[in-house]
């Protein structure tokens, strides 16, 4: 089965916001979990549930800010969720996006509109949809 036909995957979303706590944190990655939710997608639901502890590490905040993209089988899913994650990046210099299906990764960040757009082109190619 190709990429194309095979469409029902998931994409993990990990969030990051320079000098952002984790309350901050939290609260960007649930309204960007709402904005997916609008898209034809089968769900987004947090990797992990709850508040960090006190003095949480780095590594709980990124749990804290990564999201579960279930894409499902709508053509044009997967494009929906790239341009909407690059339109909240876009929104502040300090936000940044890390997007991975099966292992495949590619960051979005303050990069030229028009080197973010080849990254993107070639990474949803890999993936069988543009």
């Amino acid at each position: 089965m190709s990429m194309t036909e095979d469409i029902n995957s998931k994409v993990k979303v990990e969030l990051a916001v320079d000098n952002a706590d984790a309350e901050e944190l939290d609260q960007l990655t649930a309204n960007l979990r709402r904005e997916l939710l609008q898209l034809d997608v089968d769900d987004v639901t947090r990797e992990r549930e709850g508040a960090p502890p006190p003095g949480a590490r780095a590594a709980e905040l990124i749990a804290l800010g990564s999201l579960i993209v279930a894409i499902g089988k709508a053509a044009g899913a997967l494009s929906s969720v790239v341009r909407a994650v690059q339109g909240w990046v876009g929104r502040k210099p300090d936000r940044k996006v890390r997007l991975e299906i099966d292992g495949d990764a590619i960051e979005l960040s303050a990069a030229s509109p028009e080197q973010q757009q080849q990254l993107v082109d070639e990474w949803l190619a890999r993936h069988g949809t543009k």
